[in-house]
């Protein structure tokens, strides 16, 4: 361990006495420097420590990017000297170079668990927070269609609480074709589709997708034959059906998966690890498509957690890329799966100006048959966005509003 020895610094520094620590002796075993930063006891490698040197040398501010020749670098670098202040510390190395840290950048960089934790909520993306369908009045947040435009409190609001929940209502929208345009541009920009930037769900005869009739549309996700699947889905209601009938059908799988984990793990291994091969072909604006796109219905990461839900009855293609004898189980948990989402759904009729905006690699969405003819009409403008904007407009939202000083 190293030994540490405060020498007063005579120095002033906006008023206030600076105290320097000079650290003269290093883990040299673990080659891990440790630092004590609001009474907290941190430790950081020196090869982390080097690599991340924050000098005009090695990192270009402006861009926020690494700049350090890594054809150059030596991993088993050390430190020479180090001298701490109350908000930075310097280190001298053994190559001669000299490194600076501010003591705000460091902490937010901490490898203890609990630090990592903190951070991966705060910064990285909220936690997911599940839900059956008897709870969906509670945890379906409004937002006003005004507040999102002009405040970044109310946009990091509804971004917020889409990320936990995966499903948010944005209310009082104008009846305009136009006005979900201004929501994403808030955000960042569209996911383009072969559907188009955005698209328009209304009945449709002789159409290219069975979302674009008034016949009851199965719960699925969008475009599950996408590798890079829309995150996002926003569907602006302009006119909703004066029929019965046309409610929104929603459910949180991540929910559903979980209980099968607990409930059924035979089916939901199956359904973690079986590939189905996902289509879509037709014409489109004149552009002909041919989609293929080959993962299980509930994607895992090595963690465990789950990463994305493909399914969708009318999109499941019918060449079936696993073995003979696993057919007959995968069609049971996939029935089961089905199931368990729709005792698990939440029921309810968006109104005239409502943006219901949902998580559609997390959700399944359906929808009831309604009766469409002249006098009664249902029209909706959809757009999708990644989740990739939403997380990094969530970000710089929450520095700003925060003021976090070292999270860059």
């Amino acid at each position: 361990m190293f030994v540490t020895k405060r020498v007063q610094s005579a120095r002033i520094l906006n008023q206030v006495t600076v105290f320097i620590r000079k650290i003269h002796s290093f883990d040299s075993k673990g080659k891990v420097l440790q630092v004590k930063i609001n009474g907290e006891q941190l430790k950081f490698p020196y090869v982390w420590l080097r690599d991340n040197c924050q000098c005009d040398q090695c990192f270009h501010k402006s861009a926020k990017s690494r700049i350090l020749d890594w054809s150059k670098f030596n991993i088993n670098v050390k430190p020479k000297e180090v001298v701490e202040t109350s908000d930075s510390m310097k280190v001298e190395w053994t190559d001669g170079h000299i490194s600076q840290y501010g003591m705000n950048w460091l902490k937010y960089r901490n490898f203890s668990p609990e630090h990592q934790q903190q951070y991966k909520q705060a910064i990285f993306k909220p936690g997911k927070i599940t839900w059956n369908g008897h709870q969906f009045e509670e945890i379906c947040s409004r937002h006003d269609y005004n507040e999102v435009l002009h405040s970044d409190k109310a946009l990091h609001d509804w971004l917020h609480k889409l990320a936990q929940y995966g499903v948010a209502l944005i209310k009082n929208t104008p009846n305009s074709e136009t006005a979900i345009d201004a929501v994403v541009d808030r955000v960042g920009f569209t996911k383009r589709t072969h559907y188009g930037i955005k698209f328009i769900v209304q009945n449709v005869e002789n159409t290219s997708n069975v979302a674009y009739l008034s016949s009851n549309l199965q719960m699925h996700t969008d475009l599950p034959y996408y590798e890079y699947c829309p995150g996002t889905n926003l569907l602006h209601c302009l006119v909703q059906t004066k029929s019965t009938g046309g409610e929104n059908l929603l459910s949180d799988c991540h929910y559903v998966a979980h209980y099968m984990k607990q409930n059924h793990p035979e089916e939901y291994r199956l359904l973690t690890e079986v590939e189905v091969e996902w289509s879509d072909i037709g014409v489109e604006h004149g552009n002909e498509f041919f989609k293929l796109h080959r993962g299980p219905v509930i994607c895992i990461n090595k963690l465990g957690e789950i990463t994305r839900i493909n399914f969708s009855i009318p999109q499941r293609g019918s060449h079936f890329p696993g073995q003979l004898e696993i057919v007959e189980p995968w069609y049971k948990a996939h029935g089961l799966f089905l199931e368990l989402n729709h005792r698990c759904a939440a029921k309810f009729k968006t109104t005239d100006g409502d943006i219901l905006t949902f998580d559609n690699i997390r959700l399944l969405h359906g929808r009831n048959a309604y009766e469409d003819n002249n006098n009664n009409v249902r029209k909706l403008i959809g757009a999708y966005m990644d989740w990739d904007e939403i997380y990094s407009r969530l970000r710089c939202l929450k520095v700003k509003l925060e003021k976090l000083d070292g999270i860059y």
